[in-house]
């Protein structure tokens, strides 16, 4: 494949892109950063930054413009775009695959009790104490991931899975949730073997004071646990009044 042909494919599914996801690639009245949509002007973004990888010794295509990297998880994307200079350039953006909401679900006990999970996370190649969170599954609105999600990496009956709100984390839509769940013999089973493979190791029970001396000293630090926890608390939801 010819660096044209190479450029013209990365455009092409740009095209595709955005007539799948429009509102991606709009342009509201007052942008900072317009995205350039005109296909010669895209050429020559793609020509200057081209020129300046080869000036740091880097490939060439590293300054396509177009999706450059996809896969089933994430869909890597550099637009040209224009500044309020007038100047333009480019910025990478890095998508969701999947356009379902993920979940997040914060698991308590009637007793008041959070559990939280020790996850490995490739990104960090550290250990985190977080709560529960997954991809959406195809059609699944966000209470039932949480629920998937409870099943997989609790493994412990669900009373009832309430609503905190949804946020947004660059493109992808995340449902944030409260689950209520049963602990029926006092202890906690062990992983199951797919949360052991997929980096779960530990399983912990905290009262609202121990979480909230974690969170104040550092040792939660996971963004989607602790945006949970602000929402929770907001709803007045933690702590009886």
């Amino acid at each position: 494949m010819t660096a044209q042909e190479r450029r013209e494919a990365r455009l092409a599914r740009y095209a595709q892109l955005r007539a799948e996801r429009p509102h991606l690639f709009a342009n509201p009245p007052g942008a900072a950063y317009e995205i350039v949509l005109d296909r010669d002007e895209q050429e020559r973004v793609a020509e200057r930054s081209a020129a300046h990888m080869r000036e740091r010794g880097l490939p060439e295509e590293y300054g396509d413009i177009g999706v450059i990297y996809e896969d089933d998880y994430v869909i890597l994307v550099r637009d040209a775009v224009r500044y309020r200079t007038g100047d333009t350039g480019t910025y990478i953006r890095i998508l969701d695959a999947n356009t379902d909401p993920g979940a997040v679900v914060l698991p308590r006990l009637s007793d008041g009790r959070l559990l939280l999970v020790r996850h490995f996370r490739h990104g960090t190649r550290q250990w985190h104490w977080e709560i529960p969170r997954g991809w959406g599954e195809p059609g699944a609105d966000g209470l039932a991931t949480a629920r998937t999600e409870l099943a997989e990496e609790v493994g412990l009956p669900v009373k009832d899975v309430v609503p905190l709100g949804r946020v947004q984390h660059d493109d992808q839509l995340i449902d944030i949730c409260l689950a209520e769940i049963d602990l029926v013999s006092g202890d906690l089973p062990p992983p199951s073997d797919d949360a052991h493979v997929e980096g779960i190791d530990q399983r912990t029970l905290l009262s609202l004071d121990e979480f909230e001396r974690m969170v104040n000293d550092g040792e939660i630090t996971d963004m989607c646990t602790l945006v949970a926890y602000a929402l929770a608390t907001a709803k007045g939801l933690l702590r009886p009044a």
